[in-house]
């Protein structure tokens, strides 16, 4: 008896010792943990898809389509959230946590963001479709307008969104939040939109599924990371100027995926050609901000701090 209860308490005092040295870690390299948590969780829930037919084609099974879907809602949400609520919690404990929720739903920042929000992209999308396709698609727009409330609203407050709200409190709520307050914010930008660009690297080697985006191609990847990195910077700049309110996030981030299901809807010729318009649109609009804000992107110390212990 004496022999198992000294076993068990050193047991327990190597546990601690381990989870001790672990949250040292964490709070001396809160971005890093952060960044160990997002990748490790979100990949490990994705590594069934990758290494079977779904993927790589490494072992002979497919994963079913109801699962897979489960697996990657799970990989996004237990990836970088869960990681933002840990190393979060490590950081501030409970009132950081409380600061990190409030956040979620503050929604006080004026209606231009909305605007720009859930309408920016939709813009420049028609924009870059009329251009390819040499005019304005009038009489599409006016046949399919009404997909913009049964399709694009619902796409962007619905689902796809409920994957955003899995990835924003981490890549802006968190990352982003915290490496502004050590770096400059176009460099924090860049940090977070390659990260991010990176972090997407599992459905690049997937053939089949609902996010596959293979087969694996290296030159694809990489533009679709500088995207990424160039659409940080955008989101950054709106982010900033609503105070680090994560729902403003979740928007943007939503409103991406949703115009760009929406608008083979409700223009069924949409030329292929537009998304590298837009993606033109995106890179100028960027050239721009960093030139007008000089490379600031909005960013005022502190506010995301005020404004969170205004909204108590």
């Amino acid at each position: 008896m004496t022999t198992n209860s000294t076993q068990y308490r050193f047991e327990a005092a190597a546990s601690s010792i381990k989870v001790s040295r672990s949250s040292v870690w964490a709070r001396q390299h809160p971005i890093a943990a952060y960044f160990l948590f997002a990748f490790a969780i979100t990949w490990a829930l994705d590594l069934p898809m990758v290494l079977g037919r779904n993927g790589l084609g490494l072992f002979p099974y497919e994963v079913p389509e109801a699962l897979f879907a489960i697996l990657f809602i799970l990989s996004v949400f237990i990836g970088p959230t869960l990681g933002a609520f840990l190393v979060t919690n490590v950081l501030e404990g409970k009132a950081g946590m409380r600061k990190l929720f409030r956040r979620y739903g503050q929604w006080r920042v004026g209606l231009p963001w909305y605007a720009i929000a859930v309408l920016g992209l939709p813009m420049i999308y028609i924009a870059a479709g009329s251009i390819a396709l040499h005019s304005i698609p009038l009489a599409d727009l006016r046949a399919n307008g009404a997909t913009f409330f049964t399709m694009y609203l619902p796409a962007l407050l619905i689902f796809p969104a409920l994957i955003t709200w899995g990835e924003e409190p981490g890549w802006r709520g968190f990352a982003l939040t915290r490496l502004q307050e050590r770096y400059h914010p176009l460099v924090a930008s860049v940090i977070v939109g390659f990260m991010h660009g990176l972090w997407h690297l599992p459905v690049f080697l997937m053939v089949s599924g609902p996010v596959a985006l293979g087969p694996f191609n290296l030159a694809g990847f990489a533009v679709n990371t500088a995207m990424v990195i160039v659409l940080t910077i955008l989101w950054t700049w709106v982010f900033n100027k609503a105070k680090g309110s994560i729902l403003i996030a979740v928007l943007l981030h939503a409103s991406l995926n949703a115009t760009q299901a929406w608008m083979h809807v409700v223009i069924p010729n949409y030329p292929q050609d537009a998304g590298k318009i837009a993606s033109g649109f995106y890179l100028v609009a960027a050239v721009v901000l960093i030139f007008i804000t000089k490379g600031r992107l909005a960013y005022v110390p502190d506010a995301v701090e005020q404004t969170a212990e205004m909204s108590k």
